[in-house]
Order: C-alpha cells, then sequence, then structure tokens
C-alpha cells in the first residue's frame, strides 16, 4: 500500500522535497521546515497579494521597492523602500522562517543589522515569542507573509527554480534591461570597453601616489598582498605588507639562506608579524616548532607589529584561502622575485608577449604568473596542525592569479609603461586586458549579466574579455551602488537611452 502511494505523489512533492532538503509534517503544530532561500525568492519575486497588507501590528503596508538581493553578510535584501501608515522608510529587510529566527541569530545584537526596516517571516511560531527589534537607525517593522501568498508553497515550487536564484529568474531584471537591450552590437560593446577602460584608470589613481613615495616595487608588492586578502582579509594583508615592507624583509633575513630554507624564514616573519602564529600552542606541534623558533630569532629586532588574530577573517572563506596558506604563498613569491623585484620581473613577462594572435598557450602560461605550487607544510593544510591533505594544493590558484594580473599588474604596469614612454609595453598590457576570459564568473558577474542582459544569451555571449567584465563592473559601481541598489532612483537607463538615442 506505502508503494502504491509513494507512485502517486505529484513530481510537484517530489521536487519540494529535493529542494527544500528537509521536509517535516508534524502532528503537534502542522508545520512545513523549509530553508530561508525559498523565502527570499518569494520576496525578491513579490509572491504575495500586495494590495491591503498589513504589518504584525496591524499598519498598512505598501513595497515600493523590495530591496536589492545581497550576496554578503548582513541582511537579506538591501536599500529596500516600503511606506507604512503612509510614511516612506528606507533600509534592509530580513527575512526567516519564523519570526524567532531573529533572535536566534543574535540579529539584535549584530550591528550589521541596525539598518533593518522590515522582517519578514512566513510563520509567527510558537514558544517564546522573539524580542521587540531596537535599532539605531530606523524603526523596524514585522510582516508575516503566509496569508498573502499568490499560491501555496506546492504551486510556488513549480513556477521557481530556487536553485538558480537570484540570477537565473525572470524577474529579477533592472529598469536598465530594456534600453539596453534594443542597444546595436557595436554601441554595447563600446560602453562595455569605455567602462572597462575607466575602471582600470580608476584603480590607476589608486596606485600613482604610493608609486611615487614608495616606489613600484614596494606598492606592487602591497598591491599583490592585499589581492591575496581580498575581499574580508584585504586590509590586514595591506597593513602586513607597509610594517614589512620589502626593504626590512630583506635587510633582516641574512644572505646565507637560500631557497626553501629562505622561504622558511619570510615565512615565519611574516607569519609572526600577522599575530597568526600562536607559538605556545604551535611549539606544542613539531611540524610547527620550526617557524616559532625561526620568528623568536627576528622578534625583538623588528618594530612590534599592530596586527592579532582578531584582525583576520576566517568566516565564509574557503579552508584553501585561508591566510595562513595566503602568507605562505606570498612568502614564496617574495624569494622566488627577490633578485630583480616582483614587479620587474612581471614586466620582462609582459614583454615576452608576442603583440598579434598571441597564442593561447602562451598567454594561458602568462596568467599563472602568481600560481604557488610549492611541496611544502601549507600546501598540505588548511590549518596549523590540522589533518593533512590527501594531495598538495596550489597556494595561490590559477584564477587568483589571473586577478591579480587584471587587477594590480594591469593599473602599475599601464602608469610605468605610460611614464616611461614604453608603447610596446602599453600595447601589451591592453592585449591583456582584451583577452578571452576565463570560463568562471563571481557572482557579481552572474548577478550582473542578468540584471541587464535578462535571458538574452545572444547578449551575454558578446561579453567575452576582461575589458568587458570590468565595463559590467564599473557600471555596477558607477550607477547601482551609486543609487543604493535602488532601480527607482538609478540614472543609468536615462544615460543609455540619451546617450544612443
Amino acid at each position: 500500500m506505502e508503494d502504491q502511494i509513494g507512485e502517486k505523489l505529484p513530481d510537484s512533492y517530489l521536487k519540494l522535497t529535493r529542494v527544500f532538503n528537509q521536509f517535516e509534517v508534524r502532528e503537534e503544530d502542522h508545520t512545513l521546515r523549509i530553508p530561508e532561500k525559498v523565502i527570499r525568492c518569494i520576496w525578491n519575486d513579490q509572491l504575495f497579494c500586495t494590495p491591503r497588507l498589513k504589518t504584525q501590528d496591524g499598519r498598512s503596508l505598501e513595497i515600493i521597492y523590495p530591496g536589492h538581493w545581497s550576496f554578503g553578510k548582513g541582511p537579506d535584501f538591501t536599500n529596500a523602500t516600503i511606506k507604512v501608515d503612509g510614511k516612506i522608510y528606507e533600509g534592509d529587510v530580513e527575512l526567516h522562517v519564523y519570526a524567532t529566527d531573529w533572535d536566534h541569530h543574535g540579529h539584535s545584537t549584530n550591528p550589521d543589522f541596525d539598518n533593518v526596516i522590515l522582517h519578514v517571516y512566513m510563520w509567527q511560531g510558537r514558544g517564546i515569542k522573539h524580542s521587540k527589534i531596537n535599532l539605531k537607525k530606523n524603526p523596524a517593522f514585522d510582516f508575516e507573509i503566509k496569508d498573502y501568498l499568490t499560491q501555496g508553497l506546492l504551486d510556488l515550487n513549480n513556477q521557481l527554480d530556487f536553485e538558480t536564484y537570484p540570477v537565473l529568474n525572470q524577474c529579477n531584471v533592472g529598469l536598465c534591461h530594456e534600453p539596453l537591450s534594443g542597444l546595436p552590437e557595436e554601441q554595447l560593446l563600446h560602453l562595455l570597453n569605455t567602462a572597462g577602460e575607466a575602471r582600470i584608470l580608476k584603480k590607476q589613481e589608486r596606485f600613482h601616489d604610493p608609486i611615487i613615495v614608495d616606489g613600484y616595487e614596494q606598492t606592487f608588492y602591497r598591491g599583490v598582498a592585499e589581492a591575496l586578502g581580498y575581499p574580508d582579509n584585504k586590509k590586514p594583508f595591506q597593513v602586513l605588507a607597509d610594517h614589512l615592507p620589502l626593504s626590512t624583509l630583506k635587510d633582516s633575513v641574512p644572505e646565507e639562506f637560500k631557497d626553501e630554507e629562505r622561504v622558511l624564514h619570510y615565512q615565519a616573519i611574516l607569519l609572526g608579524a600577522s599575530g597568526l602564529m600562536e607559538s605556545q600552542s604551535w611549539k606544542e606541534i613539531s611540524a610547527l616548532r620550526k617557524w616559532v623558533k625561526i620568528w623568536d630569532g627576528y622578534k625583538d629586532s623588528l618594530p612590534e607589529s599592530p596586527l592579532t588574530k582578531k584582525h583576520w577573517s576566517f568566516r565564509s572563506i574557503r579552508p584553501a584561502n585561508y591566510p595562513y596558506r595566503r602568507i605562505a604563498g606570498l612568502a614564496h613569491l617574495l624569494v622566488f622575485h627577490e633578485k630583480k623585484g616582483m614587479f620587474a620581473d612581471f614586466v620582462h613577462q609582459v614583454s615576452q608577449l608576442e603583440t598579434e594572435n598571441v597564442p593561447r598557450k602562451q598567454i594561458d602560461s602568462f596568467f599563472k604568473f602568481f600560481c604557488v605550487d610549492a611541496k611544502d607544510y601549507w600546501s598540505q593544510h588548511y590549518t596549523p596542525g590540522g589533518k593533512k591533505l590527501t594531495a598538495s594544493q596550489q597556494l595561490i590558484g590559477a584564477e587568483r592569479s589571473r586577478e591579480i594580473i587584471i587587477n594590480i599588474g594591469l593599473p602599475v604596469g599601464f602608469i610605468f609603461a605610460s611614464a616611461g614612454k614604453f608603447l610596446e609595453l602599453e600595447k601589451r598590457l591592453s592585449l591583456i586586458f582584451q583577452t578571452r576570459r576565463g570560463s568562471g564568473d563571481n557572482k557579481l558577474i552572474r548577478f550582473m549579466k542578468h540584471y541587464i542582459f535578462g535571458d538574452q544569451k545572444e547578449r551575454t555571449r558578446l561579453l567575452a574579455s576582461e575589458k568587458h567584465m570590468h565595463g559590467l563592473m564599473q557600471i555596477y559601481q558607477d550607477f547601482c551602488t551609486q543609487s543604493q541598489n535602488n532601480c527607482l532612483r538609478c540614472p543609468f537607463p536615462e544615460v543609455v537611452t540619451n546617450y544612443f538615442p
């Protein structure tokens, strides 16, 4: 009998259980356990009856703008606009399955949620009532969404592909989608190319003054270090590079130490100054004692570091990208390029590229300039004293190497080429920027592709080069963020219409 019932279950139910990961019917409270992403998708597409909405305390509620789907930590949607009892409020929206999740997730004491104006949840839930939200910037209203859904959860599940949200759903396109969709290909590429060039110019402005003060090599070293920490550990890496400039590192380590032994000394100094080396616990692990011993020999002769372990973030970071491993990789780069300098070696590699019809093999090899493939302790461990990996992993991989070249190498290189009037070098740097991009897109690129072009695949296929992608990111920076991700305020659709009549 049970088999017969199972065979008759509709596909929608089976799909629901797969997407929801956990589907549980409880006799005592008859509730579905669903992931919060489902609520986010419903809110994103406004799949509820918007007229006559009421907050939990009976106030009239109107959703003017639902906000921007957040990819980072903090509230689920940012820069939303709502009207409560006729008064306009602007801020963030946080969504939960149950109202009590606000307290369970610790939002009441987290300053990232100080700007929440609306707390949306599927069910009020039972048990202890969640505490009144008392925020610094705005009052926050509660909204239980279940009674306003346009359809039941099973029906909504059939309509939506929860797994590909937010970048592939039909409703999540910007107001710029319509004017851009009508642009001829030539004009669209012109827009993206000029935006990409503007992005490089902005990056050049950032490096210009430091180059005058500190020189090319130190500025390049600082930039590479920051890029290794991007995004959450960018600041401590910058502090580390400034605290231990190239001259200090080179003067501190005796010339008698060569190759792998020299790398060990650089690693020990960088790890010690970073605050990540916990001497007592590291001494208890035989494989780590050598770094502690080396650091003990240097620390009294070096300025006291402002960094401690609390300055470093491990949250939401892949273990392969933990700062221990990035610092270890940075030490390898510094020693490898110590003789002539990392920037000098980079310029030399650029100068070896063909100026026309660059072989794919040559450009692929060039983009691995910053890769570190060492076989040492850190290539086999994610954490100090952690489990040994079954296979060694690169300390700096191909994707990060490519990002460093585009975001640090090109702008510093263009400054150098322009200052010295090295036209051939400038030509080769431009060629790198026009190179076909790798296969992977980050979340922002995937989001912007769909936000601007929707399901126009023939348009997204045009976005082939690094310059196009950076043009897309510059448009986001210049318009989306400046308009606080609120399409209703954004001038970009009007700019497109006026610039390309």
